[in-house]
């Protein structure tokens, strides 16, 4: 299970989010979304397990500076991550876990065992890690460790105790599967992608977190020089030596910088949401709705949808969209329909296809409020998305319409 708890920390008076498969935050400007997603992004992190516990803040918040978010810690600022077995909880004391690996994660990132002359020292640290994990984990591990201990070449055993010792590293200390975080200023790659690198030479103030977006956007177009958006019928063509070209669906060309302000948002988020997709992975998208049309946002969700099922990972989105919650609510209805028989899952593919649909418990949905507080808005009755919170606007919208013509028809 993996959870986030915060409390008085920036905008956010209180929030708890347990990230499931798929999470949808929705809700009023500035309410704390954002920060939930840029907190997400540095838990996964690598340098965020690096930290050891102790009353100094300074290393935590560092993290938050690379994202904008380094709020004062007050009184009552409490933050709590919970992922597996283990828990970190960051208050203005400083940081308490019982997350037990800190200095092992440390000299394996740092590289203080690898560089080692001899292979020798790999024996000490496997059964220093063997000790630090529960006992029915342990036990199996254990008897691997003595098999290895039994190899009569020395040479042979060394290399095993290094193998060893990095599936052990990979598997129950830090898996090495940081989160993708697509921010809402993917916008700015089409003009900056090529300069934003001299701005980071030149100390221009520029969120790390930005600088790093910037850098998987310019492997994601090293990767490929073409780049099909099927359900937007067009091809992107990523030049390094002149500016980036869509072929649209008429065979017009046009640079990306004379493109929609819809396609120079949505080009960078998934060719970067493809490159970093893969097994585990979770992408956080802020915003995924900017500047987009509505239909290229309901076909946007069901793509990333798809995809993120396709390779078991996980998504996490913030929105003001009612139009992304409302895509979200027909896969989940679809999803709970087709459970209920053979044949009405036959019937609900012809509608929506089976690698959209959404189970229930694979889902997060919470509604931030403007007094920085969020709440469920799932309902466990019907396994459906509240439907109040669809789109208050449409509704108070309507009413107003029906009483002016009230109004005019009552004269």
């Amino acid at each position: 299970m993996e959870r986030i708890s915060v409390t008085d920390f920036g905008p956010i008076q209180h929030a708890e989010i347990e990230i499931k498969p798929f999470c949808i935050l929705i809700g009023h400007t500035s309410s704390g979304k954002s920060t939930v997603a840029k907190l997400l992004d540095l838990f996964n992190s690598q340098e965020f397990y690096f930290i050891e516990p102790k009353d100094n803040l300074v290393p935590f918040i560092s993290l938050l500076k690379k994202y904008d978010i380094d709020f004062d810690f007050k009184e009552h600022t409490c933050i709590v991550y919970k992922k597996g077995e283990y828990t970190w909880t960051i208050s203005k004391k400083g940081i308490e876990t019982d997350y037990p690996f800190t200095d092992i994660a440390n000299e394996w990132y740092h590289g203080n065992v690898l560089f080692t002359k001899s292979h020798r020292p790999f024996r000490a640290r496997i059964i220093k890690l063997l000790n630090l994990l529960n006992e029915d984990i342990r036990l199996p591990e254990l008897q691997n460790f003595e098999h290895i201990e039994q190899f009569p070449d020395e040479k042979i055993r060394d290399n095993q105790y290094i193998q060893f010792y990095s599936r052990l590293m990979h598997t129950y200390v830090y898996n090495e599967i940081p989160s993708v975080y697509i921010p809402a200023e993917r916008i700015l790659m089409s003009v900056l992608s090529k300069a934003i690198f001299s701005f980071y030479e030149k100390g221009i103030n520029i969120p790390d977190c930005l600088k790093i977006f910037a850098n998987k956007y310019s492997l994601a177009k090293d990767n490929q020089e073409q780049y099909k958006i099927n359900f937007l019928n067009l091809e992107v063509h990523f030049d390094s030596t002149t500016n980036d070209k869509i072929r649209l669906e008429n065979g017009e060309e046009i640079e990306l910088t004379q493109a929609s302000s819809g396609l120079q948002s949505i080009i960078p988020l998934l060719s970067v949401f493809d490159l970093g997709l893969d097994t585990d992975t979770c992408t956080i998208i802020e915003e995924p709705e900017l500047n987009l049309y509505t239909q290229v946002q309901k076909d946007l969700t069901e793509y990333l949808v798809k995809r993120t099922k396709e390779m078991k990972a996980k998504l996490f989105i913030t929105t003001h969209s009612p139009y992304i919650l409302s895509t979200v609510q027909n896969l989940l209805q679809a999803g709970n329909v087709a459970a209920e028989s053979p044949e009405k899952a036959e019937q609900v593919a012809k509608l929506v296809s089976p690698d959209k649909w959404i189970n229930y418990k694979d889902l997060t949905c919470q509604f931030f409020s403007s007094d920085g507080t969020s709440h469920n808005i799932l309902d466990d009755e019907y396994h459906t998305i509240g439907i109040n919170q669809m789109d208050d606007v449409s509704a108070e919208l309507s009413e107003i319409y029906d009483s002016l013509l009230d109004i005019k028809y009552n004269e």
